[in-house]
């Protein structure tokens, strides 16, 4: 257990370590699922330094998990939040870590939502601006969610920012393959010598260039 992250937990009342969800995981292996990933907290840090966002930004994390990204980026940067999870189970164990945030850090309430829904189920809402992705399903989902981010943008005009932590060739090419998104910030993460897959990757879509 990293004691690193096990601090920020304790600070920030959830629990994410990955022995939370231990009892889950062979599930989601069975039906083919993605297994449950949480970012590490230092390499949150550093994309938040790099990435600052307004309290009249929110955040979506597609696959939020154990919601430790939102939590994080609340906290810090008091922008709202958005989390989408399809996994009932993870769910519940969220709705726990929203619990015990929210009886913390008061007033929260009104700025941070779950979604218990599939990616392709949630209606993307005019005020959502970033968009958090740790590859939490197919590249073939994730390009229509790309599409829908596209649609939405053009519906009500927004400057719109994707953060793609450790991306994979295909969700990269979706991207490339939209013509809307230009890369705006290269973000090498604590263990990128290591393993050049170790980054995020920040796109941005302006409104001008949609013509709006």
């Amino acid at each position: 257990m990293d004691k690193y992250d096990k601090q920020f937990d304790d600070f920030l009342c959830i629990r994410t370590m990955e022995d939370m969800v231990e009892d889950i995981e062979q599930k989601l292996d069975e039906t083919g699922d993605s297994l449950y990933q949480a970012t590490y907290y230092k390499d949150l840090v550093k994309l938040f330094n790099e990435v600052p966002m307004e309290p009249e930004d929110t955040l979506v994390d597609y696959g939020c998990g154990l919601g430790r990204v939102l939590f994080y980026a609340n906290n810090r940067h008091y922008c709202k939040t958005t989390g989408i999870e399809g996994n009932a189970d993870i769910y519940g164990k969220l709705m726990e870590n929203v619990k015990g945030y929210q009886g913390t850090f008061l007033e929260q309430e009104d700025r941070m939502k779950f979604y218990n829904v599939s990616a392709l189920d949630y209606q993307i809402s005019p005020e959502d601006n970033y968009f958090y992705f740790f590859n939490p399903f197919s590249h073939e989902v994730f390009r229509e969610v790309i599409e829908k981010i596209m649609e939405s943008a053009k519906a009500h005009p927004r400057d719109i920012n994707l953060l793609v932590y450790y991306p994979t060739y295909q969700y990269l090419r979706v991207i490339r393959e939209s013509k809307m998104f230009i890369q705006k910030k290269f973000i090498k993460l604590s263990n990128y010598e290591k393993d050049h897959d170790e980054k995020v990757i920040v796109y941005h879509l302006s409104k001008g260039f949609l013509g709006l």
